[in-house]
C-alpha cells in the first residue's frame, strides 16, 4: 500500500479502544513553559511532508509562541497508534482524519466541534468544495476544515497504450455494459496478450499464459474498484448518509460481477491471485513492470507513479457504464483532539493549515488536490512540468461522483468484506452470495 493510499483496512478494535472516552477529558501530552506551546500533529504521509514542514515554517513565523511538532506514522501503523493514543489520551493535538474513521470518532467524542472556532473568526467555508465541506459534518458540527481530495481514474503505461495503437482519448470516451462488456472491453483486449501474441478476442488465446494484460485492479475494500464500476450503474452503496449498506441491490451486484467477468470471463484483467492481498497489488510497479497497460487508481499515488514510470504514464478518465461516467471522490481533514491542553492554538494551526496561503504551499509541491478548488489549476501546472497531463482527475470530480460511505460501521465492513470479494474474485463465490454476507454483517453493527 502507497504511504498516500486511502484503501482503509479498519481495525475492527476501534469502537473498544475508545469506548472509555467522553470529550471533554483527557490531554494530548504537550506542555508548555513561559507562554511557548508544543503542538503535536499527526501524518502518514511522508511524500507530503517537505512541503508541509514548509507550511509550518511559515505558521511558526506568524505564531512564534507555538511550535508545531509533527509526527509521522506509516499509514500501516497510523490508525492502530492514533487509536491506542486516544485510549491513553495521549493524541496528538491535531491530526489528519478519514472518512472511514471519523464516524466512529466522532460517536466516541474524541473529535473537538469546530463550528464555534469558525463562527468567532468568521471563517469562509464556501471557498471549499462544498461536497468535502460536508463529509465532514454531522447534524450542526463540524468536525474538520478540508485538507485535499482524491478521486479514481485510469493511469496508463504511455508505451503500451501506443503500441496498441490506442489514445488517451480513445481511453477516456469507452463504455462497458454487463451484456458484452461494449468498447471497454474490446480496448482492454487490445491491450492483452498471451505468450503467442494473441489477443483474448482471437482463436487460440492462451488464457492460462498471458504476458500482458490490459487492465489490473487492486482494492481490498472496493474504492478503486468496484465501486467506480457500481456507480457507473446507478448503484448507491448505502440508503443515505449514516445509514445502511445497500451492496446487495441488483445494479451493485451487477458491477460485482462484471469485474469479475473482467477477470474470468473476459481474461482482460490481472489475475486475483496477484492481487488478493491485504493491501492490494503495488499498481505502480505493475505498470513499470508491464504486468498491465492500464490500472485504476487514486490521484494520492501519483508521486509513486512517477517514482516508477519517469514520467511515462497518463491519466484518463473512467469508461462510463449504464448509468454514465462516474466516480469515488474523497478528501481528508485536519481534525482537532478534544484531549488537547492548548485548543486555541490548536485552532489556529486548523485554520492556518486549511487557508489559501498553506494550501499553495502544498500545491505547487504536487504533493495533493487542494481543498480550496481555485487552486486546482496551479496543482495541473505542478504536475505538467513534470511531464504528466493530471487534468482528468479533475475533469471527472467535477462529474458524477459518490463520497466513501458515512458510516460508524465502516471498520466492521472493511473486515467483513476481504474474504467473500477475494473469493468473488477467484470464481469461488457468487457476487450476490458475498454481496448479501457482507452487507448483513455490517448493517447488524449499525447503530440506531
Amino acid at each position: 500500500m502507497s504511504a498516500r493510499s486511502r484503501r482503509v483496512l479498519a481495525t475492527a478494535a476501534t469502537g473498544a479502544l475508545l469506548a472509555s472516552l467522553t470529550a471533554a477529558c483527557g490531554s494530548s501530552g504537550s506542555d508548555s513553559a513561559g507562554g511557548k506551546v508544543t503542538l503535536r500533529y499527526g501524518i502518514w504521509d511522508a511524500v507530503q511532508q517537505p512541503a508541509l514542514q514548509k507550511s509550518i515554517a511559515a505558521f511558526e513565523k506568524a505564531h512564534p509562541n507555538i511550535t508545531v511538532k509533527v509526527e509521522l506514522n506509516a499509514w500501516a501503523q497510523y490508525w492502530s497508534k492514533l487509536q491506542t493514543q486516544m485510549a491513553g489520551r495521549t493524541a496528538p493535538d491535531v491530526f489528519w482524519d478519514h472518512v472511514a474513521y471519523f464516524p466512529q470518532f466522532a460517536k466516541q467524542g474524541v473529535l473537538a466541534d469546530l463550528s464555534p472556532y469558525i463562527k468567532a473568526d468568521k471563517v469562509d467555508l464556501s471557498v471549499y468544495d462544498p461536497k468535502l465541506t460536508a463529509g465532514w459534518k454531522q447534524g450542526d458540527k463540524q468536525y474538520g476544515l478540508p485538507k485535499d481530495w482524491d478521486t479514481i481514474e485510469q493511469v496508463y503505461n504511455k508505451t503500451m497504450l501506443k503500441t496498441a495503437g490506442l489514445t488517451q482519448e480513445d481511453l477516456s470516451g469507452l463504455t462497458w455494459n454487463p451484456d458484452d462488456g461494449g468498447t471497454f472491453v474490446k480496448a482492454l483486449q487490445k491491450l492483452t496478450l498471451d505468450k503467442n501474441g494473441k489477443h483474448p478476442n482471437e482463436s487460440g488465446f492462451d488464457s492460462k499464459n498471458v504476458r500482458q494484460y490490459g487492465l489490473a485492479l487492486a482494492s481490498p475494500n472496493g474504492q478503486t474498484d468496484w465501486w467506480d464500476f457500481a456507480t457507473q450503474n446507478g448503484c448507491k452503496l448505502q440508503d443515505k448518509a449514516w445509514g445502511k449498506w445497500t451492496i446487495n441491490q441488483p445494479s451493485c451486484v451487477e458491477a460485482i460481477q462484471f469485474v469479475q467477468d473482467l477477470r474470468l470471463k473476459y481474461h482482460v484483467a490481472v489475475p486475483a491471485a496477484v492481487t488478493n492481498t491485504p493491501n492490494g497489488a503495488a499498481l505502480p510497479q505493475v505498470l513499470a513492470r508491464k504486468q498491465a497497460a492500464v490500472v485504476w487508481d487514486g490521484s494520492w499515488d501519483l508521486s509513486a507513479y512517477q517514482t516508477s514510470l519517469k514520467g511515462n504514464f497518463g491519466v484518463a478518465l473512467l469508461p462510463g457504464g449504464p448509468a454514465g461516467q462516474g466516480t469515488v471522490y474523497n478528501g481528508l481533514s485536519n481534525a482537532l483532539y478534544t484531549g488537547s491542553k492548548h485548543p486555541k492554538e490548536a485552532w489556529e494551526l486548523v485554520k492556518w493549515l486549511g487557508s489559501e496561503e498553506s494550501e499553495k504551499i502544498m500545491t505547487a509541491a504536487g504533493t495533493v488536490w487542494p481543498s480550496i478548488p481555485t487552486l486546482n489549476k496551479d496543482y495541473v501546472a505542478a504536475w505538467k512540468k513534470q511531464g504528466v497531463d493530471v487534468s482528468a482527475f479533475a475533469k471527472g470530480a467535477e462529474g458524477t461522483t459518490i463520497g466513501y460511505p458515512l458510516t460508524t460501521t465502516s471498520s466492521t465492513y472493511n473486515v467483513k468484506v476481504l474474504d467473500p470479494f477475494n473469493q468473488v474474485w477467484l470464481g469461488k463465490q457468487t457476487p450476490k452470495e458475498a454481496a448479501d454476507k457482507v452487507n448483513t454483517e455490517s448493517n447488524a453493527a449499525v447503530s440506531d
